[in-house]
């Protein structure tokens, strides 16, 4: 699966960059949500699935979820990760396979990204936290 991963701390960029490339994901890294956007804009550039954190530079990842996120032709799911959210809010959208809080433990972190590459058919009996 082709994972944009959307962290602005450095340090927890590289942490779950190397974690999803360990488990033989094809990964890209930015960031901040405007290079985000111009990746998802050029057709997706193949991505299946976006973890975005929320508190970003320049332009936030809900702006993104608001906005963003309900193109047509964007054909990605998303994975939402913050710090301090309520999850509550992107519970029904219909690209958003879960919400993860910071810090995320793998083991979370590995199911919710499972369930992403699931059809939505399958991952549609699963409930999203």
């Amino acid at each position: 699966m082709k994972i944009l991963l959307v962290e602005d701390d450095r340090d927890y960029r590289a942490l779950l960059y190397g974690l999803l490339h360990s488990w033989g994901h094809d990964m890209l890294a930015v960031s901040d949500a405007l290079h985000a956007v111009a990746l998802l804009d050029e057709n997706n550039n193949g991505i299946d699935l976006v973890l975005l954190d929320l508190n970003l530079p320049r332009l936030g990842g809900d702006q993104i979820m608001k906005t963003y996120a309900n193109w047509t032709k964007c054909h990605a799911r998303f994975i939402i990760m913050s710090g301090c959210f309520n999850p509550d809010l992107y519970k029904d959208h219909p690209k958003v396979v879960g919400c993860l809080n910071k810090p995320i433990s793998t083991e979370a972190l590995k199911k919710m990204v499972e369930k992403a590459g699931e059809s939505p058919a399958e991952a549609e009996g699963s409930v999203k936290p």
